[in-house]
Formats: C-alpha cells, sequence, structure tokens
C-alpha cells in the first residue's frame, strides 16, 4: 500500500495530468531542466544559522536564493556578499529545494511516463542515501539533525524523499528498484527517522512535520508501531487535530503558524486515511475548516495580519495559498474557497515572479504579491486537484469572529475599512504578549498594525516580543504576563458594531476593551478593575500629540521609566519626552501616512495620567515611527480614545455633567452621542435623517476578584532544604543536545549550598570535576543567535529568590585570573547582588558565588545551571541543573530558566 496514491489512483491522474492540468505539468517539467541536466550537486557541508548568515549586512533583507546561483544579493539593495555564514545558510535552503526537486520529478515521471525524470529521482535518492551519514549531529539549534540545524527541517526534508520513493515504487515494478530501496531505507531513511523520533516536541507546529515524516518512514520501513505513535500517539496526529487545531479550524498559534502547520497535516490526513485510520468525524471537520480559516482575518491589501511570530505583511498573492485553496476543495465543497480562488485567480492581477522554481519544499520564502494560475501550483496539485473548478465569484468580505483563535473583525465599505481586536488565545511559544492588541486599516493604510517578528537570530526579536511593540495595555510597566482573553460581545448591525473582551492581565486585574465601530471611526474604550492601585499603560504608534489649536504641544525631554527586561521594551525606544496634558484631560492625536492618509484622535485620559511621546521602532524593514504612550494609576479607570480616519470627525467632548458621555461631532452637521449603558453600549444617532438609538448589549459590567493570569510568585510543594546542602549532579540532572549523558562522557558537578553565620550571604559553591574550561568571555558577541555567547562555553548560571528580591547571573571565569565575568539575566535582575571567584581544579574548576540577602529573610529558593561545552563544537553540549532535567532538551533555552522550579532553602537554625 501507498503513501499517497495506489497504483489504480496514480494511473487514473495520467490523463488528467496530460489534459485539463497539462499548463501545470508542462511548466514543472521544464522547470525541472537544471536537474535533469545535472546542474544539481548534493551538499557537502551542514547547513548553519548565525545572525548574518543569508541576510543582508546593509539593510537586513534576507538574501535572495537561486538554486543555480551561488552568490548572495540582496533584493532590496542590490548588492552582492560574501562569506561562510552565508554559504551555510544557503545550503538550508538548496537541501530543501532539491529535495522537493526529487519528488518533483518522481510525481512527473510516473504522469507523464517520462523516464528521464523517474532516472533522474532515482540518482539524486542514491546519492542523498551516500552521503546522509557523513553529516555531523552537532551544533543544532532546534532539535538533532544531520544536513539542517533543526530537527523539523530534516524532517520536512525526509519527508520529500520517503514520497519520492514511494511514487517511484508505486509506478514501477517493485523488484526493478529493490537494490536502491534498500540502499535508501538503510543508510537515509532509518536513521534519519531514529534521529527524528528522538525528539518530541508535544503539540508545537514542528512536531506535526516530525509526525509526518515518521509516518513515512513507518510504512516504508515496515514499523507500523512508528506509524501509529505518529498518528495516534499522546503527540500525534489526531493530538494534534483535537487539541491544536481550535474550534474554528485555525491552529493555536496564529495564521503564520496556521499555514505552515496546516501543511503538514495535510500530509498526515492523506497518508492516515490511505493506510486505514479514519479521522473522527470533529476532527476531520476542523481539518477541513482549517483550509479557509486563515483567509477570514485577510487584511484589505490581502496580506495576513502579522499577529505573533510571524513576517510582516505577507500577501496571499503566492502560490502556495492558492494550492490550499486547491487541495482544500479537492475534498470538500467550500464557497469560502472558491471565491478566494477568485481573487487569487484574478487576470486582471499583474503576474510577476511566483518563486515555484526556487520553492524550498514547505518552508515557504514570501515573495512580493502577483497574479496566478492554476500553473502556478506544485506537484501536490497535479496529484489531487480537481480537473475543473467550479465558477469562480469572490465573496464578499464581511465582518467575522474567530472564536477559538479569539479574533474578531469588524469590517465597513465591503473590507476596505478594518478593525481587529485580538484577545483570545495567547499563542503558546510564538505567542506574544498583546492580549486586547487593536488593528486598524483602511484599505492599504496600516494605522493599528502588529508588526509580527523580524529574525529569529536578531535583537530586535526583543522588541517584536514586547507589549509595547503593539497597541496593547501594559500593566506596571511590563509587558502582559501570558494569558488567554475572553470575549464578552460582538455584533455587528452594519451602521454599528462592536467587540467587547476582557483579560486577566495581573493577580488580581483584569482589563476590558470595547471598540464601537462606525462607518468612518471608532470609539475605543480600556477599562480595569482591580483589588489594589496598578499603572495602566497604552501604547500608540505612528502618532504625534497636538493641542486643540494644531501646534505641537509643550513637551519636555526626560527619561521614560518602565521594565528592564529585554522584551519589555523600554530599552528601544529614542526621543523620549514627557507631554503636558491639557486641564481637561484630553491629548489630541494626529497621524499621517501621505499627504492624504491622516489619523485624527482624542485621547480622554482620567485625573492625575502622565503621557509620553517617543520614537520606536517600526515594523521589519521599515523605518523607526512616533508613538505616544498614555500612563494611567488606579484601583480602577478608563482610558478612552475616538479615532477617524477619512477626516469626517470635527471633535470629540465629554458632555458635560454626564457620566462619561462622549458627543461626536462631525463635518456634515450631525451628531453622535456614545456611552455605555446598563447593558452595554447606546449610541445615539441625531443628524439630517432624525434621532434614533442603537442598544449594543453585553454580560454584566466588570467586576474585580481573582484571575487566572500566570502569577510571578514562586510555589514549591517540597519541604525546604536545610543547610548546608550538598549535590552531586549527575545523569538525572543533565539536559542534553544531540547527545545523551553517557555518549556525553558522563559530566558530573558538585553543588554546596551553605550560609554564614550572619544568615546575610548565601555561598554557593560549583565544582566541575572535568572540563575543557572553554571559558567564552561574558561580553563577547554571539555570531549565531540573540542569546548571550557566554552560554556556549563552560560557565554557570544562579538564580536565587529572596522574599520580593530576586537575582539571576550568567557567571564565566576570567581565564589567568580569579575574577568571574558575570552579567545580569533579564527579568531577575530584582535586588539581589553576587559576586563570585573561581579557581583551577586539576581537570576542571571550582566556582564560588556569595549572594547578600536582604534583612529577616529565613528561607530562600535558588537553583544553579552548570553549563557544558566541548571541543569540536560552536554551541554547549549541555547543561546540568540542580532541580533535575531528566529527559530535557537544551535546544533554545539560552540563560532563561522558570521560576517555579526553583529548590527551598532554609536558613533557619536547626
Amino acid at each position: 500500500m501507498s503513501l499517497l496514491l495506489d497504483s489504480a489512483a496514480l494511473a487514473a491522474r495520467k490523463p488528467i495530468a496530460a489534459g485539463a492540468l497539462a499548463p501545470l505539468a508542462n511548466g514543472l517539467r521544464a522547470e525541472l531542466a537544471p536537474v535533469l541536466d545535472g546542474r544539481v550537486e548534493i551538499p557537502r557541508d551542514k547547513a548553519l544559522l548565525s545572525r548574518t548568515g543569508g541576510r543582508c549586512p546593509h539593510d537586513g533583507a534576507l538574501l535572495a536564493f537561486d538554486p543555480l546561483d551561488p552568490r548572495h544579493r540582496c533584493p532590496r539593495c542590490g548588492r552582492e556578499v560574501t562569506g561562510e555564514l552565508h554559504d551555510r545558510f544557503r545550503t538550508y535552503s538548496y537541501q530543501l529545494w532539491l529535495a522537493e526537486r526529487v519528488v518533483h520529478a518522481a510525481a512527473l515521471g510516473a504522469l507523464l511516463n517520462d523516464r528521464s525524470c523517474t532516472a533522474q529521482a532515482e540518482s539524486l535518492l542514491g546519492d542523498f542515501a551516500e552521503r546522509y551519514l557523513d553529516y555531523p549531529n552537532r551544533d543544532n539549534v532546534l532539535g538533532p539533525s544531520r544536513p539542517f540545524f533543526s530537527t523539523y527541517l530534516e524532517s520536512i526534508w525526509l519527508l520529500q524523499l520517503a514520497l519520492a520513493l514511494d511514487l517511484l515504487e508505486t509506478d514501477t515494478d517493485i523488484h526493478e528498484l529493490r537494490a536502491l530501496g534498500n540502499t535508501v531505507r538503510a543508510r537515509l531513511i532509518e536513521p534519519s527517522a531514529e534521529l527524528i523520533a528522538s525528539y518530541d516536541e508535544g503539540m508545537s507546529n514542528r512536531q506535526v512535520w516530525n509526525n509526518a515524516a515518521l509516518m513515512a518512514a513507518g510504512r516504508l520501513l515496515g514499523q507500523p508501531e512508528v506509524t501509529e505513535r505518529a498518528i495516534v500517539g499522546p503527540s500525534g496526529l489526531f493530538a494534534h487535530l483535537d487539541q491544536s487545531l481550535l474550534d474554528d479550524g485555525s491552529w493555536y498559534e496564529g495564521e503564520n503558524y496556521h499555514l505552515f502547520a496546516h501543511r503538514g497535516l495535510w500530509y498526515g490526513v492523506m497518508m492516515a486515511e490511505r493506510l486505514g485510520y479514519a479521522l473522527p468525524e470533529p476532527l476531520r471537520a476542523k481539518f477541513d475548516a482549517g483550509f479557509a480559516s486563515p483567509f477570514r482575518t485577510l487584511l484589505p491589501d490581502l496580506t495576513y495580519p502579522s499577529r505573533r511570530d510571524s513576517q510582516y505583511a505577507v500577501s496571499v498573492r503566492q502560490p502556495r495559498f492558492a494550492e490550499s485553496c486547491e487541495l482544500g476543495l479537492a475534498r470538500r465543497e467550500d464557497q469560502r474557497l472558491v471565491g478566494m480562488l477568485a481573487r487569487l485567480y484574478d487576470p486582471l492581477v499583474p503576474r510577476g515572479e511566483t518563486g515555484r522554481a526556487a520553492s524550498t519544499a514547505d518552508v515557504e520564502r514570501n515573495l512580493p504579491a502577483t497574479g496566478l494560475t492554476r500553473a502556478d501550483l506544485s506537484w501536490r496539485s497535479l496529484l489531487f486537484a480537481r480537473a475543473e473548478l467550479p465558477p469562480l465569484v469572490p465573496e464578499p468580505m464581511r465582518s467575522d469572529l474567530l472564536p477559538g483563535q479569539g479574533f474578531g473583525i469588524i469590517r465597513r465599505e465591503e473590507g476596505r475599512v478594518y478593525v481587529a481586536l485580538d484577545y483570545g488565545h495567547s499563542g503558546g511559544g510564538h505567542g506574544h504578549p498583546d492580549r486586547l492588541n487593536l488593528l486598524l486599516s483602511d484599505g492599504d493604510t496600516r494605522w493599528f498594525d502588529d508588526p509580527g517578528t523580524g529574525s529569529y537570530t536578531d535583537e530586535s526579536l526583543h522588541w517584536y516580543r514586547s507589549t509595547l511593540a503593539h497597541t496593547a495595555p501594559l500593566i506596571d510597566g511590563h509587558s502582559q504576563p501570558r494569558v488567554h482573553g475572553r470575549l464578552v460581545a460582538f455584533e455587528d448591525s452594519g451602521p454599528v458594531g462592536w467587540m467587547s473582551a476582557e483579560a486577566p492581565l495581573g493577580r488580581d486585574l483584569t482589563l476590558r476593551r470595547s471598540v464601537v465601530v462606525m462607518g468612518d471611526y471608532l470609539v475605543d474604550t480600556i477599562e480595569w478593575n482591580g483589588s489594589g492601585p496598578h499603572e495602566v499603560a497604552l501604547p500608540v504608534h505612528g502618532v504625534r500629540a497636538y493641542s486643540m489649536d494644531g501646534g505641537e504641544i509643550e513637551a519636555a525631554p526626560a527619561s521614560l521609566e518602565g521594565g528592564a527586561a529585554r522584551e519589555d521594551g523600554f530599552a528601544f525606544l529614542r526621543e523620549t519626552t514627557r507631554l503636558r496634558i491639557p486641564s481637561d484631560g484630553v491629548l489630541t492625536l494626529t497621524g499621517a501616512r501621505s499627504r492624504d492618509d491622516n489619523l485624527d484622535g482624542w485621547l480622554f485620559l482620567p485625573p492625575g495620567s502622565s503621557c509620553w511621546s517617543a520614537v520606536a521602532p517600526g515594523a521589519p524593514g521599515n523605518a523607526r515611527e512616533p508613538m505616544v504612550l498614555a500612563k494611567s494609576s488606579g484601583r480602577s479607570g478608563a482610558i478612552v480614545a475616538v479615532w477617524s480616519w477619512r477626516g469626517e470627525v470635527t471633535s470629540a467632548i465629554r458632555e458635560p455633567g454626564s457620566a462619561g458621555v462622549l458627543r461626536v461631532e462631525r463635518s456634515d452637521g450631525g451628531t453622535h452621542l456614545h456611552g455605555a449603558s446598563p447593558d452595554g453600549w447606546r449610541v445615539t444617532f441625531d443628524d439630517a435623517s432624525g434621532k434614533r438609538i442603537v442598544e449594543l448589549v453585553r454580560v454584566p459590567t466588570l467586576e474585580s476578584g481573582p484571575s487566572t493570569a500566570q502569577s510571578s510568585a514562586v510555589t514549591i510543594e517540597t519541604s525546604a532544604i536545610a543547610l548546608p546542602s550538598r549535590t552531586f549532579l549527575g545523569e538525572p540532572h543533565y539536559r542534553r543536545s544531540e547527545e545523551h549523558w553517557d555518549a556525553a562522557g558522563r559530566p558530573a558537578a558538585m553543588v554546596t549550598v551553605a550560609v554564614e553565620p550572619t544568615q546575610r550571604v548565601v555561598v554557593f559553591t560549583i565544582e566541575v570535576p572535568r572540563s575543557e574550561r572553554r571559558f567564552v568571555p561574558i561580553d563577547a558577541e554571539n555570531l549565531y543567535d540573540n542569546e548571550p555567547a557566554a552560554i556556549n562555553g563552560d560557565g554557570v548560571q544562579l538564580y536565587v529568590i529572596a522574599g520580593e528580591a530576586r537575582g539571576g547571573w550568567l557567571m564565566v571565569p576570567v581565564t589567568e585570573t580569579k575574577q568571574v565575568g558575570i552579567r545580569p539575566i533579564d527579568d531577575w535582575a530584582r535586588g539581589l547582588e553576587v559576586t563570585a571567584t573561581w579557581n583551577p581544579l586539576p581537570h576542571g574548576y571550582r566556582l564560588v558565588a556569595r549572594v547578600t540577602l536582604p534583612s529577616a529573610i529565613s528561607e530562600i529558593a535558588a537553583d544553579v545551571i552548570v553549563n557544558e561545552a566541548a571541543s569540536g563544537r560552536d554551541r554547549r553540549r549541555g547543561q546540568l541543573v540542580l532541580s533535575g532535567a531528566a529527559g530535557e532538551f537544551v535546544y533554545l533555552r539560552g540563560d532563561r530558566h522558570e521560576p517555579e522550579r526553583l529548590l527551598r532553602f532554609s536558613l533557619a537554625d536547626d
């Protein structure tokens, strides 16, 4: 039994490939010319991820990838750059490109009876199998891998090669391929599958691809237990469909990761169904809904909102999005997909470069929007797309709510005006702290935008992962905790629409944001109520503050106080000034994107508020831009704004003597009154057509009380450890990379924790008996990512919490001295100080750290991590963790550690 199509189904596709889909087949065949001509070769080096590799040093743009031209050129500035880091990053794209060409050739060989395609697929498969075990499995970023630096990339690569072998064996007498099949299975599929299976990533989008690769490998190897685990195991296909696809069919990490994960789910579902695993109906329905769900959130310019860790302003006018529609329609009728294809296949849209000839399997490179036809799709459509499409009629873009994702959209003017509230699922590890984020677009003009994320290896990553980078509230100067929000109301009656949601953004504080959307303006209300006072701040990007007479408001340069952690975002702000708020508490704001695109705003602040202006980073690839930050403190309060994007609002004022009623006056002489009602919100229209009232209903008013926000307090159920304490760290404490504890040479350490008689100083002594003493200077530049370079050498990470104070430090001995380089760790610098010295041991080193405690402390929480390096590596091999780390991996941890893992130590006398 084959993986995607049996021989009969494959034969049935041949007349379609030669008939209705002949333009697609012919285009794919033409693009295979350099492969068939032998102008390709298997890379000799392992791919490498670094901070600079693959990016232009002048403007940060991702360098263009041309599989037939090894030069590195910037598509933005046109410069050419050179260097090993660029060469080895290009290897990552080239490996995936070539693997896709193998399955591409195998499919065309089968469908077109083209022996040259079949022969080249066979030849390349054999070459890959011969080379695979020569790649070293070390220095990886995210899971073990030989050709790449992350496991999921190897999974995508292996899947392409496994499908190619399966297509060849389905279309050909298997006896003719027995020798090749045995070699590919023994030297490539089996060792690669074993490596992939060793790194389970749970509910991550990356595990989707691990499952797909293991499903295919298990079938080809005759190992049904491998396939079954990939389908029905704890983190298998069915678990992802059940837990990671939300009820609205969207992947929990947002559109960008939905698009990536759903393609992997497509492979998994197609193979599972072929292998006799019928999807339960609820899972099948969610999967099928997932073809359309990302199109529901499109902005007016047909780009995706750049939520969470996604690239900025990705256009849907690219082949892979059209193919998703085609593959969805091949499974079931869905008018939403038909309507989207009508837009994507619009013949009036100018054609540009589709990028298909340089596509890198299922790891996409985003290109500018282009007109498309069915001839621009891939081998997947050649195998599965309908021979003929139904009449293509575009669907109107209407207001919509994705309740599982927690994303509401109110559209006006057939989709030209777009207002969205991002309130719901936090998005997991790729989520941003931006609950209750507001987005506003008018056609191609983005007013309140989500910037997404630039490079994962650049320092700017921390800005984009801050609340301050969004139009979302931050509390007490810090980015929000990772929480889910809750919908309160969603309604769109036509002339008036509104969304209201709340999120628990503190242990005793819940915020609610309500957005009332009219035809050409909106009213935005953020209200809070807690058991104690808090500072609530609202950043607004792309605007400046002005006085009522049109002049710039009075301002004075001043330092803007805020959280010190990198992902609080304040360190990225420049030219900070404090604004003088007018006596009536109303700030007038203006934004301008062009001569014709202007935004007018009125910001109503509670008494005692403060307001600041600054220059902040723009979206990736864009210039810095102005921003305004309003702050208000108190147990309860509200910040209200009116935003007009067409110039039709002439003023917004509070009605005298009213309880928060806003009077919005318009250029046509009409007046709208906005205010809270007992059941929600009331809008009173008074214009040429008369006086009328629209009532918007929500749940009862906001009440204070306990919330589900993540707490910074440490709760440990185990009893406190008496001091002095001495612990040997070995296998149960080892957090590995590619090698398990035995293979890594059984690293070990001894950690002693003691308190001096004064009980004001705790002494941590870390003895590492075997170490190459590969110390990376504490201030060294990291060539590979945005973590401290010193984590990749030998050294110690120490974390201590003492009452309300805490401290975290990365400590590295300074060679030929007794000094220790010390770097505070973000989010841990709160009132504790440390000093340290070190000395060499015959084959290792000893480090002694002394932490001064606040007075009246009888108990602390602490943890010690020993970083372990080895020769022949660029990244650390593993860590020894005092609190235990059996079965864990070191990838992506940097210098971070979870406070709840710290051990409790008692300082009290016996």
